[in-house]
């Protein structure tokens, strides 16, 4: 009897590293199992779709929405159509930033997943550099990233120093001593590590919960989305260039409402992929786009403070 498909779920607050976590694993796993992959975009235009390549028989986008709310519905379609037209055999999620893996436990658990797939180790990536940062302000949205995973990825360990990095373990353990961590910069880890024979332990222990069994892990199953029901996103299109001062100092003066900014623009003129989160600013040259489109996330963001930093007019999106 033919295994059923795999879904490898990752997640990670914005700016964790999920994406070059994706390519990574997409350059170096194993070529002869057909892989597909399903980005899941908050906001009204896909950025991480654009910039993931690697072995894939496929890239499926799923915007404006979140793959916790959407798990039975647009997610599973995908998923579908992946394996039943395309013929994948190992799908990998990369959910938005914003997901809470908690409101999706239960939904894996349905029999109309656990009959047509497996469901691999939940990952989380998490940034170590801005950890100390980000746990303050998300509370306990961003606990439960770290809670709800059988392997962490603690990730751009190359911006911490010991004594930080120390901090944000311990941090990590409290919060889930049950997990795997791994500590890596550029989210370099062996593909194996995701890609293995293995199914998620977390996933196994919800449901021997849900049917009564005693375990370690102790979840309430209310769908609380918290700060996810007041986020907001907006797309702003710099159709002219700017100077790479200009840019630092319109990133530097951005507030902490914020969150996170990912996009192409032109920087003195030529392409590049920008990405901000976490008061972190990172851009790199790129190919030329026929569009250039920016993503702000956040909370009670300023559109046209946003817009007027960069000279351009927005279009808005708001979950």
């Amino acid at each position: 009897m033919e295994s059923l498909p795999k879904i490898y779920l990752l997640f990670g607050f914005l700016g964790a590293g999920k994406t070059t976590l994706v390519r990574n694993l997409l350059q170096n796993a194993d070529s002869s199992i057909p892989t597909a992959v399903i980005v899941n975009e908050f906001g009204d235009v896909g950025i991480d779709g654009q910039i993931i390549q690697g072995n894939t028989i496929d890239t499926v986008e799923l915007v404006s929405g979140c793959i916790c709310c959407t798990l039975k519905g647009s997610l599973m379609s995908a998923i579908e159509e992946l394996v039943d037209d395309k013929g994948a055999r190992r799908i990998v999620v990369e959910a938005t930033g914003v997901a809470d893996p908690e409101d999706m436990l239960d939904d894996l658990e349905d029999t109309s997943v656990t009959d047509s797939l497996e469901v691999a180790p939940l990952v989380t990536v998490v940034d170590a550099s801005g950890f100390n940062k980000i746990r303050p302000v998300l509370g306990e949205f961003y606990t439960s990233q770290i809670l709800n995973s059988d392997l962490i990825i603690v990730n751009k360990i190359d911006r911490t120093n010991e004594a930080e990095l120390e901090n944000v373990s311990r941090q990590i353990k409290e919060i889930n001593p049950w997990a795997e961590v791994r500590f890596t910069e550029h989210c370099d880890v062996d593909a194996n590590l995701i890609f293995s024979d293995q199914t998620s332990t977390l996933l196994q222990n919800h449901e021997a919960s849900a049917n009564g069994h005693d375990h370690h892990h102790d979840h309430d199953h209310g769908h609380h989305h918290g700060r996810h029901d007041t986020m907001e996103s907006c797309v702003i299109a710099p159709s002219k260039s700017i100077t790479q001062t200009k840019l630092e100092e319109y990133f530097n003066r951005l507030p902490e409402t914020v969150w996170r900014m990912k996009g192409h623009m032109l920087i003195d003129g030529q392409p590049h992929l920008v990405q901000y989160a976490a008061g972190q600013l990172n851009f790199d040259e790129t190919e030329p786009k026929t569009h250039y489109r920016m993503v702000a996330i956040g909370q009670e963001l300023d559109e046209a403070a946003l817009a007027n930093g960069l000279g351009v007019p927005i279009t808005s999106a708001e979950h």
